[in-house]
């Protein structure tokens, strides 16, 4: 009798040590920040050659005023996108060109909403024309880009441009994934697709976003962080559940690679970079007058780069952030990143593209594209960019 119970408990003690293996290995691994030293994995990018394309008249960026052949091809993506059930599409810009850049309407934000509900979306509008009216499409998503888009793709996709406060830290990122979760919790996307697309730092906000729809890659500090910077965290992720029934295709332009991301079944990413070569390192410096190595911004944009928040308290929340996202604001731990040259990020697939921006002539031309960091926003591009993302997320 002993040796039967003896028996009975040992395989008791075997059949609860096999469901609790099963059930780690079905757990996905939380979310990690990038890491820079480590070469990129086979398979995980390409080289991706420059396609020539029907030109856009950039003098008139309106539909009426292109080419057949550029709008038969923006015609033939936006088929594909129908046809995959797209239902929405959202540009989101990066670091510096949003209607908060400095954090002070923020900071100045409860004497001014008292002051009227309606004046503090007025200056945000006002303080986002600079970058419209200046950078135009060099590096920014201008209305006029994302109207053009929309009716080259057969006008029935809905098409938004995000705009947030786009400062430059871990916390101003999280509170922009979080206006983007609430955007795409009304957009009634059921089990729809949805199409991302993220410049520069904007990517980062994306990545946030899946970590947020994603708990099970989740850490538990990082809700804990959007219930101190004073949101609803019981009503975020009752919108997450819901966005998370929807499925999500990312596709980030010149991010450089910071903050993990929770793909899946239901969430695909693609990163493009502009680089030369084929070799998957970027060059610290050098060529950067004729920007020589492509994107230069996507270099220096990553851990460690970021500016502290200037109260206290987001300060505070920030550095608590780093642990989970990585090191945010560290001149050393900066430069010791950008020293290993990393092009590909970890998590999703990657396309190295020389876009063609180098400088041929004597005069530099690195703050004409912005360091290389700019050509993805062009209206040149924007066909290009079309094609790739159809044919990669919905060949």
């Amino acid at each position: 009798m002993w040796l039967a119970l003896t028996l009975l408990l040992i395989l008791t003690v075997a059949i609860v040590g096999l469901v609790v293996a099963w059930r780690l290995r079905q757990t996905p691994a939380l979310c990690q920040p990038q890491q820079y030293d480590a070469a990129p994995q086979p398979g995980t990018f390409a080289v991706r050659a420059l396609e020539v394309m029907p030109p856009l008249v950039r003098e008139t960026p309106v539909l009426e005023a292109q080419s057949p052949a550029w709008r038969e091809a923006m015609g033939q993506a936006g088929l594909k996108l129908r046809r995959a059930g797209v239902r929405h599409v959202v540009f989101v810009h990066g670091t510096f060109v949003g209607h908060d850049p400095t954090l002070l309407l923020s900071a100045l934000e409860g004497p001014l909403s008292a002051l009227g509900p309606g004046l503090m979306p007025s200056l945000q509008r006002l303080s986002k024309l600079p970058s419209d009216r200046v950078l135009r499409d060099l590096g920014n998503y201008t209305p006029e880009y994302v109207s053009l888009f929309q009716k080259a793709l057969g006008g029935d996709i809905p098409t938004t441009r995000f705009v947030w406060s786009s400062a430059n830290n871990h916390v101003a990122r999280l509170r922009a994934a979080v206006e983007l979760l609430r955007l795409l919790a009304t957009s009634d996307l059921g089990s729809k697709r949805a199409l991302l697309l993220g410049h520069s730092h904007g990517g980062q906000v994306l990545a946030l976003l899946t970590q947020l729809v994603y708990p099970a890659r989740t850490a538990e500090a990082l809700w804990q962080a959007v219930r101190d910077a004073g949101e609803p965290t019981e009503v975020l992720q009752d919108m997450a559940r819901k966005v998370a029934r929807s499925r999500l295709d990312i596709a980030t332009f010149g991010m450089p690679p910071r903050y993990g991301w929770a793909t899946g079944r239901q969430c695909r990413v693609l990163h493009v970079i502009n680089h030369r070569g084929t070799e998957p390192r970027g060059s610290t410096v050098a060529g950067v007058l004729h920007t020589e190595n492509g994107d230069y911004v996507h270099q220096w944009g990553i851990a460690g780069s970021d500016i502290p928040p200037g109260s206290a308290k987001e300060r505070e929340l920030a550095a608590r952030l780093d642990a989970i996202l990585g090191v945010g604001y560290d001149v050393k731990a900066w430069l010791q990143h950008v020293q290993h040259g990393a092009r590909v990020p970890r998590d999703g697939f990657s396309y190295l593209v020389d876009y063609g921006d180098r400088g041929t002539g004597a005069l530099p031309n690195c703050l004409a594209t912005c360091f290389g960091h700019g050509v993805y926003t062009s209206y040149d591009t924007m066909l290009f960019n079309a094609r790739l993302l159809a044919d990669h997320f919905y060949r």
